[in-house]
């Protein structure tokens, strides 16, 4: 491959690898919009981002062995292909308003986006000698966490830019990316694998079955209620199909002649720690989704502004990215795995146990400094590192592809267990604030009052969705329509009282705006604290690593 062709196709596949890996990041800084939108709750608009992390995990290791039968350039081709179509499903779906339609659409996306982490990585991997061949996959990891980031950044200046009405724009970004990826792959070579098997067809669909009700189970699991909710015919059944295709998938993978899933990683003590590693690596990058919607309660900024907080982290995980990498050459990749878990531990519990209780700039700045720091240390280049050192140089895009598939399931449950600590912290906003409004003292004068009437669930619902640059209008929207109907029409006296009211609210908006903010950081302290638990978790799997120098020697 000549120098010039050598550089096309680094960026042709660094940039596929940014497109993907930023587009679940993008969504999150739009996500309550879209909810609101479409009028769904937080518990589904979550799915948003849940079934684009599942069908990610599903296609990811078909993708990879569909590229060794067919060639890799063109499986890359066709994967971005299916991925700029379901983007453009998700975009239109901004003027469709169907919630169904813009699932079926992520899902597209997802088998596109697939397709492309695996591919990419393998033919970078193989377009550097030996002797870089390591730092060239790691800076594939960096690129895709860097990515990860600056999605929600990306999102909310989309948001700024177009307007919360036209949220379709944050798919439709990804056309003329797709369209920059295809006319510079068009001078690639075709690259296939030496050693070709027939598609593990069964291991596939197998497969699919085994991640599809797992995640799906977990998903549906409230993890404050789990007696109750376990009994629920959308979590027991599936864990049911979980228990029971797990064991006929082992069985086919055991006996197929190229397995989609090595089972042998699982059974080598190093690389199941560093599986293990991958997975809560993953499950504490999805804790990013909820940034944005964290800096938007503290700084009091409208919903959508928050992704350009996340802008901070990027940025610290961009300089400890090319950092730790120089240290694993000189050191080990075990340190610098150990001081990433330090930093994400002491970044999450500065957040959950300080940040929420004071509420300024730059105590945020000092939290995601440290998150950036860690995330920088853990992603990319330790991990490539480590699975790299314990396979030989043809098992390598088969590795890398099982490290991600593990890092994606830790993706995928990380959201439905973060967003239950603010769902049930968003439970009190009523009572709590109803707490400090001022008293509705209505004479009796005014005729015969039923508060039981006046106050209907879908008013309640409307309230519940209020953030912090809503909640005092909500709150006043919420009392005029209270008023209404507790005071007859035509009472002359409903007009100046309702006026009166109302200005009382306002004179109490910093009351107002401190109770919410108080009663929401509360799910958000749980949730970091939950963070922190899982890095600490992590720091403990990495200690467990032989301490020697991981490079790559194939």
């Amino acid at each position: 491959m000549t120098k010039k062709n050598h550089s096309t196709a680094l960026i042709v596949f660094l940039l596929g690898i940014f497109m993907g890996a930023i587009d679940s990041g993008i969504v999150s800084p739009a996500r309550t919009i879209i909810s609101n939108n479409l009028n769904i709750s937080e518990n589904l608009g979550v799915w948003m981002i849940t079934i684009y992390t599942l069908s990610y995990a599903v296609s990811m290791p078909i993708s990879s062995k569909l590229s060794d039968i067919y060639g890799r350039k063109k499986v890359y081709n066709l994967s971005i292909l299916i991925f700029v179509l379901g983007s453009t499903l998700c975009g239109l779906n901004n003027f469709f308003g169907d919630f169904k339609l813009l699932l079926f659409s992520r899902i597209i996306q997802a088998f596109g986006g697939g397709g492309i982490m695996p591919i990419a990585t393998a033919m970078i991997g193989q377009s550097f000698p030996k002797e870089k061949r390591g730092t060239a996959l790691g800076l594939v990891g960096s690129i895709y966490g860097i990515a990860t980031i600056l999605g929600p950044t990306l999102g909310s200046t989309i948001l700024n830019i177009a307007g919360n009405d036209h949220w379709g724009w944050i798919f439709f970004i990804n056309i003329p990316i797709s369209i920059i990826i295809l006319l510079l792959s068009t001078n690639l070579e075709e690259s296939k694998s030496d050693v070709i098997g027939p598609l593990d067809l069964k291991g596939s669909v197998t497969l699919s079955i085994v991640i599809a009700s797992l995640m799906y189970a977990l998903t549906n699991l409230n993890f404050f209620h789990f007696k109750d909710s376990i009994k629920s015919t959308s979590v027991y059944p599936f864990l049911l199909i979980f228990i029971i295709a797990l064991p006929i998938f082992i069985l086919i993978e055991q006996t197929a002649q190229d397995p989609i899933l090595n089972l042998k990683y699982f059974r080598n003590k190093e690389i199941l720690l560093t599986l293990i590693i991958s997975f809560i690596v993953g499950t504490g990058l999805m804790g990013v989704v909820f940034v944005p919607q964290f800096a938007e309660n503290v700084l009091k900024i409208k919903t959508g502004s928050g992704g350009y907080l996340v802008t901070l982290m990027a940025i610290f995980s961009g300089i400890a990215a090319p950092l730790g990498g120089k240290i694993i050459d000189k050191y080990s990749a075990k340190i610098i795995m150990s001081i990433g878990f330090i930093c994400t531990i002491i970044g999450a519990l500065f957040l959950g146990l300080f940040v929420t209780s004071h509420l300024t700039f730059i105590n945020i700045f000092i939290g995601l400094a440290f998150m950036g720091f860690g995330m920088g240390f853990t992603m990319g280049t330790p991990l490539n590192y480590l699975m790299l050192s314990y396979v030989s140089q043809s098992e390598s895009a088969s590795a890398l592809s099982t490290l991600s598939l593990i890092r994606s399931i830790g993706v995928t449950l990380s959201p439905n267990i973060m967003v239950n600590f603010i769902v049930e912290a968003s439970k009190n906003v009523t009572q709590n604030i109803k707490m400090v409004m001022p008293p509705l003292n209505i004479p009796k004068s005014a005729g015969n009052i039923d508060i039981s009437k006046a106050i209907s669930p879908n008013m309640i619902d409307k309230f519940k969705s209020a953030d912090i640059s809503t909640i005092v209008d909500k709150t006043k929207e919420f009392s005029s329509s209270m008023i209404d109907k507790m005071i007859p029409h035509g009472n002359p006296f409903a007009a100046n009282f309702k006026v009166d009211y109302l200005n009382k609210i306002e004179h109490s908006r910093a009351t107002i705006e401190h109770a919410f903010q108080s009663t929401i950081n509360a799910g958000f302290k749980h949730m970091f604290i939950a963070s922190a638990i899982l890095a600490f978790i992590g720091l403990f799997f990495t200690l467990m690593l032989h301490s020697k120098n991981i490079k790559t020697t194939n």
